[in-house]
């Protein structure tokens, strides 16, 4: 028991991979992805409930969340008319992404994956995504997305500087800051 939110997290990159091989956008391709985002909504709860949750599987979680959303990529942006501009922003994500946890391994000597409100209210966007490109302009919805992640990897790098131990359940910058005050 004590394994299984892992093992639930892990099979997040077998359906990713699935995904990544459907024709975009059908049936199977939404099968693999219902099932990739069931495994991110009820890993961290199980952890919870099980006692179990653990730098391990947070960094595992985040592992496995940044997998599918390049599956999703993959599958998806052939089919799309996405600007250099988006493809750009795209890439400063990722690089903001791997500052932030390169930061906090060079500070931790591991790494950390927060878990904090805003990455988890963005992951339900990033998730969405696939939905969005149906109604909206895609390189809106990169650029909405873009801003938006790029301050949570600010807000990661915030928590990083600021805490003494890496805790990858912090919840925000404020909840720290309030925290060390007492």
């Amino acid at each position: 028991m004590k394994n299984l939110p892992n093992i639930i997290t892990s099979t997040r990159f077998i359906f990713a991979i699935l995904l990544a091989f459907s024709a975009p956008l059908s049936m199977r391709f939404w099968l693999f992805y219902g099932l990739a985002c069931t495994t991110d909504l009820i890993d961290g709860p199980i952890a919870r409930k099980l006692k179990v949750n653990s730098n391990f599987g947070s960094t595992l979680d985040t592992s496995a969340d940044i997998f599918f959303l390049i599956c999703i990529m993959v599958c998806v942006f052939p089919i799309l008319e996405i600007t250099i501009q988006s493809y750009v922003l795209i890439g400063t994500v990722f690089l903001f992404k791997g500052i932030s946890l390169s930061y906090a391994y060079i500070k931790f000597k591991t790494i950390v994956s927060y878990h904090a409100y805003l990455n988890k209210f963005l992951a339900l966007f990033i998730f969405t995504f696939p939905f969005w490109i149906l109604f909206l302009d895609i390189n809106l919805i990169v650029l909405v997305l873009a801003i938006l992640q790029i301050v949570a990897y600010i807000e990661e790098l915030l928590i990083t500087r600021i805490s003494d131990k890496p805790d990858a359940n912090i919840k925000s910058i404020y909840h720290l800051k309030k925290q060390l005050k007492h």
